[in-house]
């Protein structure tokens, strides 16, 4: 069931809603995860029965192994062979269904006659997968306890965060459905949350979908092999940027609003990226939950032997950089990428972002002592955040090619500078008819991100995050505004709202991440 559908904004959430407000009233607190669950495998088994029980046998295998682990930590055994035992098994099921067809279609790539029915990826498998491995090494570190089933599987695949993330820990979500606060702000919980999930169904149905729009059809121009000229180059380019930064802004406050309806705050997953002066703040800003996943449960593990080693070899200074940083960056980006498909455009995705970051820290080592004497001056500033978007926008095109052989056309298009002199014959001659809508409607959106305040700023006096204290100062916004419970912000909200819901009938999209 998609967030930006009728069936789910005018059946299935007030329903759900209603249910669950209804047993913390009444008094029957121990059934709400009960019913949480119920709820999102109705959720989840709309678009692909069959597979609800892959997720139900993953939770159940998940709860066996970190039960396993906790007794084991009781007990005072190690836990390091369980542990690897079950974060095995969870990356073979995603392996089997994410890549599996990868894998025969390049060994038959290189003379191999293997047959292999195509698998139809199970929805969310990424993000439960990340989610339970999480949760394993957090009981094998001993920083939580397991509790009852139906508790841990609320925390699986409570519907908000389930599809497309954010990924959540159970320290952090868990002790929010406990205590006398449960449903005592209900109100305010349901007003605020309607304003955040309606700012995200706008930004996806309205602004995302209508990028499309003017994206597609010339990635399948050059899908189809015709030429791309300078203009459509970048309009394919840019338009496709603003798509996928709504579309997964847009999916990430819809979650957070849908929680905070529950009374519920889930961390932050996206905060105004584009606005970053760097490829790393890029990166800290963009899919958050999923850099400090990798920042905690990949990159440091891997660094760690790393950095012994090149100081047990005495590596010099540049050596040692590339052993402990830039080369495990680049491999990491390179399986991120991989992450987020099952294709060689996700690969070089992920090459391109590791070697952009690898030149960064690279950067950044360089000039250490050069700022602590001067600082970055503001012209600097201005070029880096050039720097940082045009790099984002060339690597998005190959996010968003079927092949390697379509972005490269689209590249290729995008460096026909000889075509600078001639847009004055390409254009329209009057100034009126030179305000073409693909052009508006990208100036527009620079606008709302470059200039105007994320969603988290726009409801920052009702803390729509966790740690939102930590978020509060980032990336401040040049025309400030904030969200309140008047008369004229409800008349916004429900104009909002209603945009949201009206864009809806002109089809119905999947969001971006819901492929990964």
């Amino acid at each position: 069931m998609l967030f930006n559908s009728l069936e789910f904004v005018a059946l299935f959430l007030p329903l759900t809603l209603a249910g669950y407000y209804a047993l913390i009233r009444f008094g029957f607190r121990r059934w709400i995860f009960l019913f949480l669950v119920l709820a999102s495998l109705t959720f989840y088994a709309v678009w692909n029965p069959p597979y609800a029980l892959l997720l139900i046998l993953s939770v159940l295998g998940n709860y066996g192994f970190g039960t396993w682990l906790d007794r084991r930590r009781e007990a005072g055994k190690s836990c390091g062979a369980v542990l690897s035992l079950g974060i095995l098994a969870n990356l073979a099921v995603l392996g089997w269904f994410k890549y599996a067809n990868f894998f025969v279609d390049n060994l038959n790539t290189f003379g191999g006659s293997f047959h292999l029915e195509r698998i139809i990826l199970p929805l969310a498998i990424s993000f439960y997968s990340f989610q339970q491995i999480a949760f394993l090494v957090d009981v094998a570190r001993g920083e939580i306890r397991t509790g009852g089933i139906w508790r841990y599987a609320t925390f699986v695949i409570f519907f908000p965060q389930l599809i497309a993330g954010p990924i959540v820990h159970y320290k952090e979500m868990m002790p929010q459905f406990f205590g006398r606060n449960l449903g005592r702000f209900w109100a305010a919980d349901l007003t605020v949350g309607l304003a955040i999930f309606a700012i995200g169904l706008f930004k996806k149905t309205v602004v995302a979908d209508t990028a499309a729009l003017y994206a597609t059809p010339i990635y399948e121009s050059a899908a189809a092999g015709e030429p791309i000229g300078l203009l459509a180059g970048w309009t394919a380019a840019l338009a496709y940027t603003v798509q996928l930064y709504f579309d997964f802004s847009g999916y990430s406050d819809m979650a957070i609003g849908l929680a905070r309806m529950f009374g519920v705050r889930l961390p932050v997953n996206f905060h105004s990226p584009l606005r970053a002066a760097s490829i790393i703040e890029y990166w800290r800003r963009w899919h958050i939950t999923l850099q400090q996943f990798i920042v905690s449960y990949m990159y440091q593990p891997l660094v760690l032997p790393l950095s012994r080693l090149a100081a047990t070899k005495g590596l010099g200074k540049w050596p040692s950089f590339t052993v402990t940083v830039a080369l495990p960056t680049v491999v990491l980006f390179m399986v991120i990428g991989l992450w987020h498909g099952a294709a060689w455009t996700f690969v070089l995705f992920g090459l391109m972002h590791g070697s952009y970051l690898a030149v960064n820290e690279f950067w950044r080592a360089l000039r250490r002592k050069a700022r602590r004497k001067t600082g970055i001056p503001v012209s600097s500033m201005a070029v880096y955040h050039a720097i940082t978007l045009i790099a984002v926008v060339f690597a998005n095109v190959m996010f968003r090619a079927d092949t390697p052989g379509e972005a490269l056309t689209i590249w290729e298009g995008m460096l026909r500078l000889g075509e600078i002199g001639q847009l004055a014959q390409v254009l329209p001659a009057t100034r009126a008819e030179l305000i073409t809508e693909p052009a508006l409607f990208l100036a527009l959106a620079a606008v709302l991100i470059f200039l105007c305040p994320n969603t988290q700023q726009i409801m920052g006096r009702y803390r729509p995050i966790l740690h939102w204290e930590r978020w509060r100062h980032t990336a401040p916004a040049v025309i400030m505004f904030l969200w309140r419970p008047t008369l004229g912000w409800a008349v916004l909200t429900g104009v909002v709202l209603f945009l949201g819901l009206a864009f809806i009938l002109r089809g119905q999209s999947e969001f971006i991440y819901f492929n990964f």
